[in-house]
């Protein structure tokens, strides 16, 4: 039996960047029109209305796609606080990350890209991962960066900030350093 939730409900459930948390709108047992997209809703085949923690985007899902979470729904402060962090670490990216999407792109067509980095154990360079993700970041509105991209996002600034502090001495346009560094968006040729 699928499970039932009732309005302010906690719920989870996995899309296409992770697990991702709401809250329950309300229940729709007729079709209906959610943000332009179609819900095929019918009360044999409900759906709920489920508010985006973190985009605030309203979108509908089956009962069984859905998880209870704990706890109601959070507080106005905390989302705001919740928000304002989320703007800053955004503002921090935006920093670090010196290349355009397209630029990264092309740089991660190199073999310059292709020569540096860890592997991890799959066998693919770190780095050149964290840029094709890097480059999917910049591409989304903001409005739509899941708690996943957000935790890349932190790991980009992160990442940067460490390696921009051990500069090697001298030109560094052909540098392994450099390149590292251009994997994951950040030009130092460009400060």
């Amino acid at each position: 039996m699928a499970p039932t939730f009732k309005q302010g409900d906690k719920v989870t459930w996995r899309s296409g960047q992770g697990t991702t948390t709401g809250t329950i709108q309300r229940r729709v047992t007729a079709p209906t029109e959610v943000d332009g997209h179609p819900v095929a809703a019918s009360s044999d085949d409900p759906r709920y209305l489920v508010k985006n923690d973190h985009t605030d985007k309203v979108t509908a899902h089956k009962p069984e796609a859905l998880s209870a979470l704990a706890g109601k729904a959070k507080p106005a402060a905390q989302k705001s606080n919740l928000a304002s962090e989320h703007s800053n670490k955004i503002r921090e990216f935006e920093a670090a990350v010196n290349m355009t999407a397209h630029a990264i792109a092309n740089w991660l067509e190199t073999d310059e890209s292709k020569s540096v980095g860890q592997k991890d154990d799959s066998g693919h360079i770190k780095g050149r991962e964290s840029g094709k993700h890097i480059v999917e970041i910049l591409n989304k509105n903001k409005a739509d960066y899941t708690e996943e991209d957000m935790q890349r996002i932190q790991k980009v600034v992160s990442y940067v900030h460490r390696h921009l502090a051990q500069r090697p001495d001298g030109d560094v346009t052909d540098t392994r350093w450099r390149y590292s560094l251009m994997n994951w968006g950040h030009d130092p040729l460009k400060d």
